[in-house]
């Protein structure tokens, strides 16, 4: 049953929810209610009802944490299932090839290296945080979501993508930074292409 232009006002009202942050939820708690709104009228009850027993079943708080969650998992899957994206490949060449050109021009050694490439590679990450918040990007949970994903798997392989480890397993140290270098290089170029995708989304909602 189709819902009259009042009655879709009173289900926004109730999804203006001061708790609700990002606007593309809202928007998908609306779309939930009136859905369910409608299922439940066209099962007989009227709208007050079926109304009241719908902000019953939906807690704010809880629809906008389970999508958040679910958005997160599922850029943490994206990242490294475009890995093996040879498009994400090509695109990395240009920035290893960078960082190791600065390697060589600084004559730094790997252990001198490897601290540089994690400086830059943080700083860049903090560099794009902060131009999605200039940019007023931060209203959209999808691009907060890949935003964050980016930021947590680029701090965890810090600490995993370490030259002692690769050092101590029988790697050479200057094998090592290369493919400490690349990995890094690799997981920035395909966490930014999420940001990147859900950015130019959320301008042409």
């Amino acid at each position: 049953m189709k819902l009259s232009e009042n009655q879709l006002e009173q289900i926004k009202a109730v999804a203006q929810d001061n708790s609700i942050f990002y606007q593309d939820i809202r928007n998908e708690l609306i779309d939930h209610l009136a859905s369910k709104v409608e299922e439940l009228m066209g099962s007989g009850l009227n709208f007050e009802e079926a109304f009241l027993l719908s902000k019953k079943e939906v807690n704010p708080n809880e629809f906008q944490r389970k999508i958040l969650m679910a958005s997160h998992l599922g850029y943490f899957k994206s990242i490294f299932k475009n890995l093996l994206n040879w498009r994400i490949l090509l695109k990395s060449i240009p920035l290893f090839t960078f960082m190791v050109l600065i390697f060589f021009i600084r004559n730094l050694d790997p252990f001198a290296a490897e601290k540089g490439l994690k400086v830059i590679v943080i700083s860049c990450t903090v560099a794009m945080a902060l131009m999605g918040l200039w940019g007023g990007l931060l209203k959209n949970s999808q691009v907060v979501s890949a935003g964050n994903t980016l930021w947590l798997t680029i701090c965890i392989s810090q600490l995993l993508l370490d030259l002692d480890t690769f050092v101590w397993i029988g790697i050479s140290p200057h094998a090592s930074i290369y493919l400490i270098t690349f990995s890094l290089c690799l997981l920035l170029i395909s966490g930014l292409s999420e940001v990147v995708t859900q950015t130019k989304r959320s301008k042409l909602i």
